[in-house]
């Protein structure tokens, strides 16, 4: 395993304390709980998002065109993946701007979010494994507008546990990802009121290699309930199916693409009036591993949602969002 200077400067200073506390105890070094904390690998990253998203509102709101323009700089990401334990690590801190304007009206938002991922896994053998995934991403933000909001706290708690299963064949080239997700998040606009989202999702992915050709089809579905201000407003319904094509060159690069065909409904309480939205988002990408240490990666995403209602005001109308996202990562593994 390759280690930096700092890691090994570190390993050096508590192998000493660590080591002469073991053969106090009667184990060997090798047995260390911090000699096995020290077999990892990982990366150390940043990386920046732009989005661009368009807004056609329904006619009965005059059809005006707002547009949102939202940067993601995710200043530093840490991975940690040990494969004795079987289990990794990411935390990442980043940097959130948002601008929205329509005729007459413009607003800003800007913040930073926390992200912590854990993973632990367990392998069955015969090409099975499974484990479980945790998720926890908190976002704080202030929001300003010209509608004399000045501002205006926003924070967000996300919460993902996904148990998962997995299955791969060598003789056949062939496996399968799939897992149950419990989500749980909490959103605060101080005097705009709260919104809470609860609910679950599986999602099922089998895929098959070629030589340097990688196929494959997502399957997804998922299940939500959103209350406000503490009471319950809707239910929510999400389903789609992304065909995945991938193809590895020689030189260690990746390219990728994705197309994703789905939809969604929302079924209001205490009301008759539905949301059906039509989902159409397509992805293109490249990784490229430079040298021994660095991966680079470049993203281009095009996505398209149609929506229209069964509510009489909305009867033969639509709202579309378009959305064009570029994304750009640098990782530097140790």
């Amino acid at each position: 395993m390759k280690r930096t200077i700092l890691s090994v400067v570190i390993a050096n200073t508590l192998l000493i304390s660590t080591t002469a506390l073991a053969s106090d105890r009667g184990f060997a070094p090798e047995d260390t709980f911090f000699d096995e904390a020290m077999q990892f690998g990982g990366h150390v990253g940043s990386s920046v998002e732009y989005e661009y998203k368009t807004t056609t509102d329904w006619a009965k709101w005059g059809g005006t065109e707002s547009t949102e323009k939202t940067r993601t700089h995710e200043v530093v990401s840490l991975f940690y993946k040990n494969a004795k334990w079987n289990m990794s690590a990411l935390y990442a801190f980043k940097l959130e701007d948002r601008k929205k304007e329509q005729t007459g009206y413009s607003e800003t938002e800007d913040g930073y979010k926390h992200l912590l991922s854990l993973n632990k896994g367990f392998n069955i053998g015969s090409g099975w494994a499974t484990g479980a995934v945790y998720d926890i991403e908190y976002t704080r933000s202030q929001i300003y507008s010209t509608a004399g909001v000045n501002g205006l706290r926003h924070t967000t708690t996300e919460h993902s546990f996904r148990p998962y299963l997995t299955y791969w064949n060598n003789e056949y080239g062939a496996g399968f990802y799939s897992n149950l997700e419990y989500l749980l998040n909490d959103e605060d606009k101080s005097a705009w009121g709260t919104i809470k989202e609860e609910g679950y999702s599986l999602l099922f992915k089998p895929y098959k290699r070629f030589g340097n050709w990688e196929m494959g089809v997502e399957f997804f579905y998922q299940i939500k309930e959103n209350d406000a201000n503490g009471n319950k407003v809707s239910d929510f319904t999400e389903k789609y199916a992304e065909p995945i094509v991938q193809y590895s060159f020689d030189d260690a690069g990746t390219m990728y693409v994705r197309a994703r065909i789905g939809e969604n409904e929302t079924n209001g309480i205490g009301s008759n009036d539905d949301y059906f939205k039509d989902i159409r988002k397509a992805t293109v990408g490249y990784e490229q591993a430079v040298g021994d240490d660095w991966l680079m990666k470049a993203e281009y995403e095009w996505a398209k949602d149609t929506e229209t209602s069964n509510a009489a005001q909305y009867e033969g109308d639509e709202k579309v969002v378009e959305q064009n996202t570029l994304f750009l990562q640098a990782l530097y593994r140790f």
